[in-house]
């Protein structure tokens, strides 16, 4: 999860939480870290555990494509499709479908976010990143270390917004979870959440309608801060489904 999307959802509850009344409980609420992440801070897996699992899926995937037998191609040259009859037209490649478990989706997702930042690592401050699958539903977020996040090198402008929220809810000393739970789509190469989507905050929930009301921006603007590239080697990702606690890609070889 990049900084300036971590920022951005904590500003978010910055924002709902100033505003509200009943602010310790609130506050526990915000600041109750999931189970997984307890369960599993003696031993955590490392960012380079991570990528290199997330490497090996990829190349699973791309092998996988490419043990299908690929269609008749038309050659450059001649104009004409090789192999091609009346009974056998030509089509395009065939659908590829890769069935990856909750964990192999986590590395997955965690390898192509740091592949946007240019391949950086997670940033320090992110201590836990967690993906799980129910109901046919994605649940994907981290644990973030707010006083690491504040001294991560964010800009002036950022460092005042933090600093606003943190004097308005006492968790500068904190780790807090943000994460996202939704049905997400496959779009022009992206994973996207749809506006039905839940931001969550610790144990708190906020819809996307909720969060860009507060923030008075177009919900289209939240949207975008929750997509994921998904660009592959070896597949072009045009569906994703999520059955059985496994996520389900569908697409073409290249």
């Amino acid at each position: 999860m990049k900084k300036s999307g971590v920022l951005f959802l904590l500003i978010t509850t910055g924002i709902v939480l100033g505003t509200a009344s009943g602010i310790y409980y609130f506050w526990r609420q915000l600041t109750q870290l999931p189970e997984w992440y307890a369960q599993g801070e003696k031993n955590p897996k490392t960012y380079a555990q991570i990528q290199k699992s997330g490497a090996a899926i990829e190349k699973k995937i791309e092998e996988k494509a490419q043990s299908i037998p690929q269609p008749n191609r038309v050659s450059p040259d001649t104009k004409i499709v090789a192999n091609a009859s009346p009974d056998k037209p030509f089509s395009p490649n065939p659908n590829v479908q890769v069935a990856l478990n909750s964990q192999e989706l986590n590395d997955l997702l965690v390898t192509k976010i740091t592949e946007k930042s240019g391949g950086q690592p997670l940033p320090n401050s992110v201590k836990g990143f967690h993906t799980s699958l129910k109901d046919d539903k994605l649940k994907t977020g981290a644990v973030v270390d707010v006083q690491e996040l504040k001294n991560s090198g964010l800009g002036s402008k950022q460092q005042n917004l933090l600093s606003e929220i943190t004097q308005k809810i006492p968790m500068s000393d904190r780790k807090v979870y943000i994460g996202v739970e939704g049905k997400p789509e496959m779009q022009n190469g992206k994973l996207r959440f749809d506006q039905n989507a839940k931001i969550q905050i610790g144990n708190m929930s906020f819809t996307i309608a909720e969060v860009a009301n507060r923030l008075g921006v177009p919900a289209a603007k939240v949207q975008e801060q929750l997509n994921i590239e998904m660009k592959l080697r070896g597949l072009d990702i045009k569906d994703i489904d999520f059955k059985d606690g496994n996520a389900i890609l569908r697409g073409e070889a290249k």
